[in-house]
């Protein structure tokens, strides 16, 4: 071998030497910069020399791996958005030790209820009053804040879908770039590590899968199939609604989320996107839906009991909730008894009504004017029942009557404790929040005849208040709602079964949020266990850098001495 080609070998492997030495340094830097992958030079003999221009830099990769980590990050953005909203959930749930869920809030008010049986006074007609208004207060409540949930998942959608845009049109620049760079010849991998972790965040986000092309291009596509990353980037496209009620459903009043004008949103399961469209549209619409069935049974069943009675002394007119008009048809069958009273609650007159005489409240009203002391009338689209004497009150007892199902009372609401339909608008009758000693606790005798100055409305008497309590533990049948499997059961035990689903809900999401968050974190590590830094390995590698160097400087010393001794030879 030449001294000349010695000289060009030592020159090149010093050059090497030194861009091994270079790399090591930036890998020692980067030792604990998240996302950077472990860089070596990869260097090519030719049949002469070793030059540098041969040498290339790589990246520590997995593939397998790499997907992995994207897969879990997809699983781990679902669940912990799911999570996170439902411990919100769970804090406006309550708690049995605290007695302030729904369930232990309808154990109270029963037990309010056998109070006022068992003591019909002021006081406990003003605490059952009080128990039944906190009950349909902490429904109502919750049913908001499902709602405000739901509100604020539907604007992080919009949120989400931002991110992804342009998390998307980041991966688009990125692919151009290192498609540039490594067809001049470049180094690419420092624009790799970006790509890649770009693609675990877009799957946090989305959950996506991916593929690279022979040009080390990624293609990026929705796990429903939908292309997200070609040449160019897709774009998602989102409407979000400014608040959403309980009617608010997808697809419906909410919009959908498009990708060139696809509607794709049943396609995301997975993702920080996929958890709060589960949330929107599926965990806290059945939640609602469980408690609209639990509020409106609640409603139903307290007022049909009420209405079986009269308030303790008998007031002195008695207010339709409903609205009517005097062309209405009645379609009323059975028969009605209608008692005046005194303060005593003694009958001061009295007479049953066959309802099907009646052909429309028109004619109910000329009915119930018949009868001494009382008058009735549609006042502001309402049917008033009342007595002349103002000091004597009204009593209905329903003998057999019926109206559309309901008994006669009931289908008017005239002795309503609870207004509303559903578990959004439930709340104590208007009547009870301005006097609680309206609260129907009594009941006229339907059976026999009742003659004039016999007692009616006994003072303190409690059968309504019994039948109250009654219906809460008489099982009736539920279908399916939310978690809430179809069965028969109480309303006590409905209301348990809710809070139970609810909290078993709630711990599930936490669980599972934990195992895909350990999943991740397995899948990160082992991943960076193989192409992170090793700062051990790599200042041993330095150390033979360094020797390499050193070897290849005494060569190019010992040509050069070789050099001069030839050079004075000829001279």
């Amino acid at each position: 071998m030449s001294l000349t080609s010695i000289l060009t070998s030592a020159g090149a492997g010093l050059t090497t030497a030194q861009y091994q030495m270079a790399v090591s340094q930036t890998n020692v830097a980067n030792a604990d910069t998240t996302g950077y992958s472990r860089k070596t030079v990869a260097t090519t003999a030719t049949s002469t020399t070793l030059a540098v221009s041969t040498a290339s830099v790589t990246r520590a990769a997995d593939a397998y791996l790499a997907k992995t980590v994207d897969r879990t990050a997809a699983a781990n953005g679902r669940d912990a958005v799911i999570d996170t909203y439902l411990q919100s959930y769970d804090a406006s749930l309550g708690s049995v030790d605290g007695g302030d869920d729904v369930s232990s809030l309808l154990t109270a008010f029963q037990t309010a209820l056998t109070n006022l049986a068992s003591s019909s006074t002021a006081s406990t007609k003003a605490a059952a009053v009080s128990a039944a208004s906190t009950l349909a207060s902490s429904i109502r409540s919750l049913s908001g804040e499902i709602q405000s949930l739901r509100t604020e998942a539907n604007s992080e959608i919009d949120e989400t879908v931002d991110t992804i845009n342009s998390t998307l049109a980041n991966l688009k620049a990125l692919n151009d770039q290192i498609v540039s760079t490594q067809a001049s010849g470049g180094d690419a991998s420092d624009l790799e590590d970006q790509r890649a972790a770009a693609v675990t965040t877009l799957s946090s986000l989305i959950g996506v899968t991916t593929y690279t092309t022979s040009d080390n291009r990624v293609m990026v596509y929705t796990t429903g199939g939908q292309q997200l990353l070609g040449t160019a980037a897709a774009t998602l496209s989102y409407d979000a609604s400014s608040a959403l009620s309980a009617s608010a459903t997808y697809p419906g009043s909410i919009s959908g989320i498009t990708v060139n004008g696809q509607d794709i949103t049943t396609s995301i399961a997975t993702g920080k996107l996929g958890g709060l469209i589960t949330l929107r549209d599926d965990t806290l619409v059945g939640e609602q839906a469980a408690l609209d069935q639990l509020a409106s049974s609640l409603i139903g069943q307290v007022n049909a009991a009420a209405n079986t009675g009269s308030s303790s002394p008998a007031a002195n007119s008695l207010t339709s909730v409903q609205t009517v008009t005097g062309t209405d048809d009645l379609g009323g069958t059975g028969s009605l008894r209608v008692a005046v009273t005194d303060s005593s609650g003694a009958v001061v007159s009295t007479q049953d009504l066959d309802l099907s005489a009646y052909a429309t409240v028109s004619d109910l009203i000329a009915g119930l004017n018949t009868i001494s002391g009382i008058s009735a009338a549609i006042a502001n689209g309402k049917l008033v029942i009342a007595a002349s004497d103002s000091s004597n009150g009204v009593a209905l007892g329903n003998i057999d009557a019926s109206i559309s199902g309901q008994g006669f009372s009931d289908y008017f609401g005239f002795n309503d404790v609870f207004s509303g339909s559903s578990a959004s608008d439930i709340a104590l009758a208007a009547k009870l929040t301005a006097d609680s000693s309206s609260l129907a606790t009594a009941a006229v005798s339907t059976s026999g005849t009742l003659a004039v100055g016999s007692v009616a409305i006994a003072s303190g008497a409690s059968a309504t208040a019994d039948a109250i309590s009654a219906a809460l533990s008489a099982d009736v049948a539920f279908g399916a709602a939310g978690g809430l499997a179809a069965a028969k059961s109480s309303l006590l035990n409905r209301a348990a079964g809710f809070v139970s689903t609810a909290a078993t809900l709630v711990s599930t999401a936490a669980t599972q949020a934990t195992t895909s968050s350990d999943a991740h974190d397995a899948a990160t590590t082992r991943l960076s266990n193989l192409t992170a830094v090793n700062l051990d390995e790599e200042l041993a590698q330095l150390e033979l850098y360094q020797q390499a160097y050193q070897a290849n400087a005494q060569l190019i010393s010992m040509v050069r001495d070789l050099f001069d001794t030839l050079m004075s030879m000829v001279n």
